[in-house]
């Protein structure tokens, strides 16, 4: 254990060293003001991003800077310092551009069919301004301001120093590599003399916009809708599933009827399924009463028709059984059984044989996000169920293997943009490379899959979608086959129930 009484040292890049202690109370902290979860992996990322602050005030020790932050800082500066080193504010012009032209292509003329005049859009963390701009760029060429329409871009933040400079406006010119000469040309003022190298955006743009502090998990906004549409791109990928539901409840609330939501590439909502109808590239719209069935719903109904349990009732009463959806680790001591539908996505099933402990996990590709760790990814699901399993008492070296999915369930053409095959490379190369047996394996194929789980055991049950199943499991993973650039063989369809 490390003595906490002994001067924090420097480490050999002159920056800070973190203590176990001083990690969590620093992003238990981060949690309560922003909705920010921070993983484990993230210790260097918290001592390189507040060193500044640290040589700042002079402390060596990280639990002296959280006692000025809880009790040394009453009118909140250096709360707000803190909040700007720790939030992550990647983004670019016209970044996922299809999602600017479906508000070209679909919401605008919506809107005209229904003689509106009016379109209300909220960017919500803007970051430093270049998703809103890129906005404002889109809707000043499809509406003219002679049209008379009442166009409103909402852009908030919670970090101020990256509203600083979107409110500015003014940009390093190769950060403008991916707007169309002629937009640039049109929106933007070229810098001359000591201003050489930059641009400005100019009136006609933020003439559109309100940039306002917003922190997104606050008691109150300071505003009330209703908007036709909010851009919240990866943004709650940052937050745990708690928060984001509540967070989607309430911008549900704020949009207009059909309002639409934008959400980022690596960012998934199928359990609001409910609440938001899926279009496709991360674009959903708000649900009405006329709506088909959510998917959510189906899929529910699809586990449930096919995963009863044929076990006598005694049996069924002492059984947990859990049912794991994209982005889920789950791990259990003792007689349990977990269930998943699997399309391209793979699950991995680990248990330790000798105590009984295994579990679960359902992700969606292999590699993780830009900026941080996630669960629908492969790299992450894997070190967290095995984390998971080991903290309740199963044995990393007795660990096995039982993995499933990574169909070819997505219509493509290119084996380069078959998600499932690469899904299948990454787990197998991933038990391999961590010295994990696989003793049994339905992988690949062209059929999704009903998989029942029961980690005490090892025991495991994989049998085939009914093409009715499989349609809803496909809905959620076609964006996903675009962003694969390599080539990977899957092997053939299993047509029958294997028991592993």
């Amino acid at each position: 254990m490390p003595d906490d009484s002994n001067p924090q040292p420097a480490d050999d890049r002159g920056g800070f060293r973190i203590r176990d202690r001083e990690f969590e109370i620093l992003r238990t902290y981060l949690f309560g003001e922003t909705g920010i979860a921070l993983g484990d992996a993230k210790r260097d990322m918290i001592c390189s991003r507040l060193a500044r602050r640290m040589r700042f005030h002079g402390f060596t020790s990280f639990a002296d800077y959280h006692d000025l932050l809880t009790t040394g800082d009453p009118d909140g500066a250096e709360r707000q310092e803190f909040i700007n080193c720790l939030t992550t504010n990647k983004t670019d012009f016209f970044r996922e551009p299809h999602h600017f032209d479906y508000l070209r292509d679909h919401v605008v003329p919506a809107l005209r069919a229904k003689k509106s005049r009016r379109l209300h859009v909220w960017s919500a963390g803007c970051s430093t301004g270049e998703e809103p701009y890129t906005l404002a760029m889109t809707l000043r060429e499809c509406l003219p301001a002679a049209e008379g329409w009442d166009v409103k871009i909402t852009a908030t933040d919670i970090d101020t120093a990256v509203l600083a400079t979107a409110v500015r406006g003014v940009y390093d010119a190769d950060r403008l590599r991916d707007v169309p000469p002629n937009l640039l040309h049109k929106h933007f003022l070229k810098g001359m003399g000591a201003n050489a190298g930059k641009v400005a955006a100019r009136p006609q743009l933020k003439d559109l916009i309100t940039f306002r502090q917003v922190n997104l998990i606050g008691d109150t906004w300071p505003f009330a809708g209703p908007f036709d549409c909010i851009f919240c791109r990866n943004v709650v990928i940052y937050f745990t599933r708690e928060t984001q539901q509540e967070l989607l409840g309430r911008f549900a609330r704020l949009l207009a009827p059909d309002g639409h939501l934008f959400l980022g590439h690596s960012e998934n909502i199928h359990w609001m399924a409910d609440t938001f109808a899926p279009l496709g590239g991360t674009v959903y719209r708000l649900r009405n009463p006329n709506d088909t069935p959510p998917p959510a719903r189906r899929m529910q109904a699809a586990v449930r028709a096919h995963a009863a349990v044929k076990a006598p009732a005694a049996k069924d009463a002492a059984r947990q059984e859990h049912t794991i959806v994209l982005g889920d680790v789950k791990s259990v001591r003792g007689p349990a059984v977990l269930k998943t539908l699997l399309g391209s996505c793979v699950s991995a099933c680990l248990y330790d044989p000798t105590t009984g402990v295994g579990g679960m996990n359902h992700f969606s590709l292999p590699g993780g996000t830009d900026d941080g760790l996630n669960t629908r990814y492969g790299a992450h699901a894997m070190e967290m169920l095995i984390t998971s399993i080991m903290k309740k008492g199963g044995d990393r070296d007795r660990l096995r293997a039982k993995v499933f999915g990574g169909a070819k369930v997505l219509q493509v053409h290119s084996e380069a943009l078959n998600v499932g095959a690469k899904n299948v490379a990454f787990v197998t190369d991933f038990l391999n490379t961590e010295g994990i047996p696989i003793d049994g394996q339905c992988l690949g194929g062209t059929k999704g899959l009903l998989v029942r789980f029961h980690p005490s055991t090892g025991r495991a049950l994989a049998k085939p979608l009914p093409t009715r199943d499989e349609s809803v499991v496909v809905c959620d993973e076609e964006e996903f086959g675009r962003r694969l650039r390599t080539r990977a063989e899957a092997p053939p369809a299993d047509d029958g129930v294997t028991l592993f």
